[in-house]
């Protein structure tokens, strides 16, 4: 999974160390970015960024993509949720495949995608949450799941907005999208079956998460909530 399309998300933050936030926003979970900065023209990258094979789903119209500008990047930072949900779950994931007897790889067992919602307040909810902002037991796809119950998020920001995953926009025409990172582990091909339990891969291991193509996967679908981490909330128009 670490050298198709995902390759560009994963090294463009290679060695990026977000600078600390301004006096007074210090314990705020969203820390707003400056537009200027290199941090800034990095989420942008990514969120703009073209798969390098052709996508497997229908988007719309190049033009409009193309006339998308992200207008305000904010940093999440919740080390509650952090500490509590996603170290504690980033190490069981790297204890259990080295039981397997495999290498934990950022490169390859982790990955950027992007998460939607009907509402900027959803969004919010699932940052402010001093534990687990996602539910997987409790998400799909808008009221379904193709591939599996659980959290879903998409590989290109396109496939979220294009798609209707982002709601409508506010009054001031903006819509919001969620960049994550996200602990994939080892994944199988998702099944409406699995009913929230994925296979074993190697008893008494699971498979940590699931996806739509084994080959390219576009569509990530996580069954625990320590293994999202919201990262960036992208406002856009």
């Amino acid at each position: 999974l670490g050298a198709g399309s995902q390759e560009p998300r994963r090294s463009s933050f290679a060695g990026l160390q977000p600078p600390p936030p301004p006096p007074g926003q210090c314990k705020l979970p969203l820390v707003d970015v400056p537009s200027d900065s290199e941090e800034f023209q990095r989420v942008v990258a990514v969120f703009r960024a073209e798969p390098k094979d052709p996508p497997a789903y229908l988007f719309g119209p190049n033009e409009n993509w193309e006339r998308r500008r992200v207008v305000r990047l904010q940093r999440v930072q919740n080390a509650a949720q952090e500490e509590g949900g996603a170290r504690p779950y980033f190490a069981a994931l790297q204890q259990s495949l080295e039981d397997q007897g495999l290498s934990f790889d950022p490169g390859v067992h982790t990955a950027w995608a992007f998460h939607g919602a009907r509402s900027a307040e959803a969004l919010e909810s699932i940052v402010l949450d001093p534990f687990a902002g996602f539910q997987p037991l409790a998400s799909g796809s808008r009221g379904a799941a193709p591939w599996g119950p659980g959290s879903y998020f998409a590989r290109d920001a396109r496939y979220a907005v294009d798609g209707g995953f982002c709601g409508t926009p506010g009054r001031d025409g903006r819509r919001h999208l969620l960049m994550c990172l996200l602990a994939v582990g080892m994944p199988c091909l998702g099944d409406p079956a699995h009913n929230g339990v994925l296979p074993y891969r190697q008893r008494p291991h699971r498979y940590n998460s699931a996806v739509d193509s084994l080959s390219a996967p576009e569509v990530f679908v996580l069954q625990h909530a320590g293994a999202a981490l919201p990262a960036y909330l992208i406002s856009f128009v």
